[in-house]
């Protein structure tokens, strides 16, 4: 069940100084929680969808936005998230975008993660109170429609598809006073592109064997599908003894604990792998011991077995890699502003360049090409840059970006 809201393109936008939004983590995922506003359908009432349309946008002076994520698919063609929740589209590469915001209206409204499949389909889940809506348009941003979850949660983790009709997410259902070692979840499936949504099941009782998802102990990082039927839940552990990850053969239905044998009595937390082409995928790893080290894990099998690197302990999780061997890692809180590269599935790193003294993080990097790639950090006053490279990372430059919002 879905409410359709259309908009008449709008030139390119811009926005204001800016304050940061919420966000969770990704695996060059960006699943930021952004303050918005929104206009919901009541699940239980299908004449209570409407069509509410869009004034025609007033173009406004071209002003300097602040990215807090971006989803580059070229280096003109990409989708961005401004830190004061403005959604944004551009077909001109990253200096000029325009913005294409979900019409939600209500003032208490959280925008959680979003998945940008291509240049014209797109999903963002938006919190108001503890109902869920997930927004979608297949129009690069011209219209939108919302479906609401039929269950009541705190947030969604993240969402995964892997094509234009069939995507999964994760719910976190837990309620106040809920174990802060725990976290209840609900894993929902789409087959018509967002359309509409089904409860495949909710966490059981820890136990051994197959279970419908996984189980409530243990804080889960994400979901990530390979193929319509294979795909893994990623999670924390708290214990010398749990498992952080969960595959499911049947697109979700059942999961089983899924072993990494060089995580064998080890504390730690994966991330929602990634995969490319002829099954070959790669998930990182944060070991749980003093200085945190990141394990690059590789498979060339689809997932049905996992190899590790050696642990490095100069990077964060926040990586990007175009195929199992080729990838940049951001320097951890000792090399602020710090970026490494790999050429060997991340046994060993480089610094490949430094990006100032100024940054006291990078919060992520998306690489398209050996060449193309982008980086926001954020500064010591706060702010957020973006920086791109046409050289591999080896030199980058500040860019900034214009929008009229």
């Amino acid at each position: 069940m879905y409410a359709l809201y259309s908009r008449k393109p709008s030139i390119t936008r811009c926005m204001q100084p800016l304050k940061h939004i919420c966000g969770v983590v990704l695996f060059c995922l960006c699943c930021s929680g952004l303050a918005g506003c929104g206009i919901f359908s009541d699940p239980t009432n299908p004449s209570s969808n409407v069509v509410a349309p869009l004034p025609t946008p007033t173009p406004g002076p071209n002003q300097a936005v602040m990215l807090s994520m971006i989803h580059m698919l070229d280096v003109k063609d990409g989708w961005a998230v401004t830190t004061d929740s403005h959604v944004l589209h551009t077909s001109q590469g990253v200096f000029q975008w325009q913005d294409i915001t979900p019409p939600v209206q209500d003032v208490s409204s959280v925008f959680g993660p979003a998945v940008f499949l291509d240049a014209q389909n797109a999903w963002i889940a938006v919190l108001v109170r503890d109902k869920v809506s997930i927004w979608r348009t297949y129009t690069g941003g011209d219209f939108w429609l919302e479906t609401p979850l039929s269950v009541d949660g705190s947030s969604v983790t993240n969402m995964s598809f892997v094509d234009e009709q069939n995507g999964w997410l994760l719910l976190n259902t837990d309620q106040p006073g809920t174990d802060l070692t725990e976290q209840p979840v609900a894993v929902f499936r789409t087959m018509d592109g967002g359309a509409n949504w089904y409860r495949i099941d909710s966490s059981q009782p820890v136990g051994a064997g197959i279970r419908n998802v996984p189980p409530a102990a243990g804080i889960k990082s994400g979901i990530s599908f390979h193929t319509p039927t294979e795909g893994w839940v990623t999670e924390v552990s708290t214990s010398d003894n749990r498992n952080v990850l969960y595959h499911s053969q049947d697109a979700g239905y059942t999961w089983s604990a899924q072993s990494v044998s060089l995580l064998a009595g080890k504390a730690a937390r994966s991330f929602p792998p990634q995969f490319f082409q002829h099954d070959s995928g790669i998930m990182p790893i944060e070991l749980n011991v003093d200085s945190h080290p990141i394990v690059m894990c590789t498979t060339v099998d689809g997932g049905k077995t996992w190899t590790g690197s050696r642990p490095a302990a100069e990077i964060t999780s926040t990586v990007s890699f175009i195929n199992i061997l080729h990838g940049w890692a951001a320097g951890n809180s000792r090399h602020p502003g710090t970026i490494y590269s790999t050429d060997d599935g991340g046994n060993t790193w480089q610094v490949a360049a430094q990006l100032g003294s100024a940054l006291v993080s990078i919060t992520q990097l998306q690489f398209i090409s050996p060449m193309d790639g982008w980086a926001i950090g954020i500064s010591k006053n706060m702010e957020n840059q973006l920086y791109l490279t046409l050289d591999g990372g080896k030199t980058w430059n500040q860019s900034s970006s214009y929008a009229s919002i």
